[in-house]
């Protein structure tokens, strides 16, 4: 049997496949268990670049057209340069494996913030709300300061409903159809979409483009995503994914791609998520009430360890598969 799996042949015809299984499952391992601080993130510094750009370029009084174009044209600058330079280095590197990873572990960084998660409980029943805040505030792009513990709590869920669309999934997904390149620059594409968000009245246009090309990219992840976090809620779980709540109108005026996550975390834990966010723009206050989904009480720190379990094992669930995938392939070849 062990000179059937190393037989030459079988290297040969499948030796790529398991070397990118291999590369994926060893960042996911390495992103899971040693991820890189959040000050450091090299994604961290491409938002600010994206925030620089958009500060130069967006002018929000201007007519429409120009700030579509203005926010087309920003994005193509900062995501095509860098798709280019990337594929050109892995054509050229001598173990490009080596930089598939590397881009692989920095696509991945978002899954450690079920930790973040923890401390954030942890604090809540400390009643240390400023730490709770602190610890959510490099992770989202509203202003944290003013949150209650409710806000808190919300904020926190809806982080764990949705991080592992893109932070896992969907880096899954596209390495598998494309490679790192493809991964990286889809990763890059939702965090211009995190630093302009389309519900931002500054952004409503600015960020159409990027936004709506988002749903389109991300809509097969999303829709993974929701059935495995579903499945663990049986009948409650499948009638939450095609039921649309009665909010979804208002969703289509504020255009918040993950709206559609928070309303099936809500049904599931049967709790009330969204609502308004303030965001800080020159030193001044900008309120967007967003729509809610009122499925039950107020969340706590209570809910917030529930999203943890339930997210936890949906990501579990990926990675696995991740692993056994090309395991059966190579029994399958092997008989």
């Amino acid at each position: 049997m062990v000179n059937q799996l190393f037989n030459p042949q079988l290297l040969s015809q499948d030796g790529g496949l398991l070397q990118s299984c291999c590369i994926l499952f060893c960042a996911l391992i390495l992103a899971r268990f040693a991820p890189i601080p959040r000050d450091l993130q090299p994604l961290l510094w491409f938002n600010r670049l994206a925030v620089l750009i958009s500060s130069k370029v967006n002018h929000p009084e201007r007519a429409v057209s120009q700030q579509l174009i203005a926010g087309i044209l920003a994005t193509l600058i900062l995501i095509v340069p860098s798709g280019i330079i990337v594929s050109f280095l892995l054509s050229l590197a001598a173990y490009p494996w080596f930089f598939e990873l590397i881009i692989l572990y920095f696509c991945l960084c978002d899954s450690a913030f079920k930790p973040v998660a923890e401390k954030v409980v942890t604090a809540i029943k400390k009643g240390n709300k400023q730490d709770a805040k602190q610890l959510l505030t490099p992770w989202v792009s509203q202003n944290t300061q003013v949150l209650s513990e409710v806000g808190l709590s919300k904020t926190t869920i809806e982080k764990l409903f949705t991080t592992p669309i893109y932070g896992t999934l969907a880096t899954i997904l596209f390495f598998s159809l494309g490679g790192a390149t493809m991964a990286l620059v889809v990763r890059m594409l939702r965090q211009l979409e995190h630093c302009w968000p389309p519900y931002h009245p500054n952004f409503h246009i600015f960020s159409s483009f990027v936004g709506q090309f988002n749903r389109v990219i991300f809509f097969i992840p999303t829709l993974l995503w929701h059935c495995s976090l579903a499945i663990q809620f049986g009948q409650l779980g499948m009638r939450s994914i095609f039921s649309q709540p009665i909010s979804a109108q208002a969703n289509k005026n504020q255009f918040n791609n993950h709206y559609s996550s928070y309303a099936l975390a809500a049904k599931l834990l049967k709790i009330e998520l969204g609502g308004p966010q303030q965001f800080i723009e020159n030193g001044k206050t900008i309120r967007v009430d967003l729509p809610k989904v009122k499925a039950g009480p107020l969340p706590d720190h209570r809910y917030i360890s529930q999203a943890i379990t339930v997210t936890q094992t949906a990501n579990l669930f990926w990675i696995s598969l991740t692993l056994l995938l090309p395991l059966i392939w190579t029994g399958l070849r092997l008989l």
